[in-house]
């Protein structure tokens, strides 16, 4: 072999440069062949292995470890599978100054006391809430966080994660499930839409009786009348009963984004008071 072949030949050789755009493109291809093999695994990784591996591709440590707190932290029951109504779970995280610890704590007082939802269970940074189910509790709620305005006291579950990214910060997330809403929108949307579309055509039935039709074609107009009168009625009651559950899910994303708002910038974690009650405060205690 010749002294040009083999240069030729070393530089074939030569480790080939990767740029940051092609690493991230092979190694999601990469994952997506993985997961394509038809003797593909389900085990399970601990998040420790997750960072390390990262970490030998060439990936921050921080920024693995907020990837791995973003994961949902809540998945929806299997009964609550609907493809016309959004998903029930909501989630809103945050990177927020301060210690993991202490933010935890302040984030259970405050739902344990003003949202009133109880603990029951803590994991690892994370705790599980449900409403809590005493008289007082269901008093107050019903008094202090109308369910109009308030939806954060009514989840039927919430989990709060705090995750350390280093000393000085941690990764916030709330996880809300509004599956109870969504039930009552869709047992709403049906029992109206039901009623409606029985009266609806009902009426329609109803014309077409009254014209002066040959018989046969009088009955079948009839159903026909009917049946496009209910089904109609049906299919508007479930469009409008969908629309108030999105509208819900909006004011409630909109109520935990503020909640961390407020964690972020270390503000109260209780919203700042009404306008009429600042002003009662100002006017006879002197202070707001």
């Amino acid at each position: 072999m010749s002294d040009e072949s083999k240069r030729d030949g070393a530089q074939d050789a030569a480790p080939r440069s990767i740029s940051r755009r092609d690493f991230e493109v092979v190694i999601r291809r990469a994952a997506e062949l993985s997961s394509s093999e038809p003797d593909a695994g389900d085990e399970s990784l601990s998040e420790d292995e997750v960072i390390r591996i990262a970490t030998e591709l060439g990936l921050s440590p921080r920024h693995v470890r907020r990837a791995l707190y973003e994961l949902p932290g809540l998945e929806a029951p299997p009964e609550d599978a609907n493809g016309w109504f959004p998903e029930p779970l909501l989630t809103s995280s945050r990177v927020v100054p301060g210690r993991a610890e202490t933010l935890l704590r302040q984030i259970e007082d405050y739902l344990s006391t003003r949202e009133y939802l109880q603990v029951v269970r803590r994991r690892q940074g994370r705790a599980f809430l449900m409403p809590a189910d005493d008289a007082i509790s269901n008093l107050a709620r019903g008094l202090l966080r109308p369910g109009r305005r308030f939806h954060l006291a009514r989840a039927r579950r919430v989990v709060v994660s705090v995750r350390a990214l280093d000393d000085a910060s941690a990764h916030v997330q709330f996880a809300m499930d509004m599956s109870d809403q969504r039930k009552s929108a869709v047992r709403a949307g049906w029992t109206l839409g039901t009623l409606g579309g029985l009266l609806v055509g009902g009426i329609a039935a109803g014309v077409v009786v009254s014209l002066n039709l040959p018989e046969v074609v009088q009955v079948a107009g009839s159903v026909v009348a009917f049946a496009s009168g209910f089904a109609g009625s049906v299919a508007a009651t479930l469009t409008a009963s969908r629309a108030a559950f999105r509208r819900k899910l909006t004011a409630a994303r909109l109520e935990l984004e503020g909640l961390l708002d407020r964690a972020e910038y270390g503000e109260r974690l209780e919203p700042p008071p009404a306008p009429w009650r600042r002003r009662l405060q100002q006017r006879f205690l002197g202070h707001g």
